[in-house]
């Protein structure tokens, strides 16, 4: 019976092991230069939703695209499609089912900026260590990466950005706990590292939609 418990704790310390955060620090560095090596990525991603207000998750399929630093493309697709775009100058969120589509203009309200960097830093591993504090843990032959919001302004969005990463820097899955409680995990599969073009991360919208600015002009 010892010999058994002594043998599962064994496993467990080889399956998960906390990295120092001298290791942590070298970990973010090679995660940022490797995504410089590659600054584009594309896949598909399925994602599932906790919330106290439904009786079951949520679950929503699409792809993604980014290109580091501050370019991405997210495609909702099934029955509440929605694309959310940008090229770092203008963000646009299109909800085709609707016909309406919001246009944000990058650059001029700094808390918005800044919320839009730390939500993809996860991704593109760009600027990290300025939105979020780092505990990373080893798992098997990738990492863990549990990312706590410095602002006050990012922590009444998000409350923790949990990131696996495999040992090619490829994100494997996300989950963000919200202030409330509520949880959005994703997972993403086919990724690929190629060049995007540029038209990737435009986008205007068709003539019929009705289009607003949030933030204004």
């Amino acid at each position: 019976m010892r010999f058994c418990l002594l043998l599962a704790l064994c496993a467990t310390s080889l399956q998960a092991a906390d990295l120092s955060p001298a290791e942590t620090q070298a970990l973010l560095q090679t995660l940022e230069a490797q995504r410089a090596k590659s600054p584009s990525m594309s896949a598909d991603f399925v994602e599932e939703k906790t919330t106290r207000l439904l009786s079951k998750p949520l679950v929503t399929e699409g792809t993604i695209a980014f290109q580091s630093p501050n370019k991405f493309r997210r495609e909702v697709t099934g029955k509440s499609p929605s694309l959310t775009v940008s090229n770092g100058q203008k963000l646009w969120i299109y909800y085709p089912g609707f016909k309406e589509a919001e246009l944000y203009t990058l650059g001029q309200k700094a808390f918005f900026d800044d919320s839009i960097a730390a939500l993809t830093a996860g991704l593109n591993f760009n600027q990290i260590e300025k939105f979020f504090s780092s505990k990373a843990t080893r798992e098997g032959t990738g990492y863990r990466l549990q990312l706590t919001p410095r602002s006050t302004g990012l922590k009444r969005m998000v409350k923790e950005l949990t990131v696996w990463i495999d040992d090619g820097a490829k994100v494997q899955r996300t989950e963000t706990t919200l202030p409330k409680g509520d949880r959005v995990q994703t997972a993403y599969k086919n990724q690929r590292a190629t060049a995007l073009p540029a038209s990737t991360f435009d986008f205007t919208p068709p003539a019929e939609a009705r289009i607003s600015q949030p933030l204004g002009k």
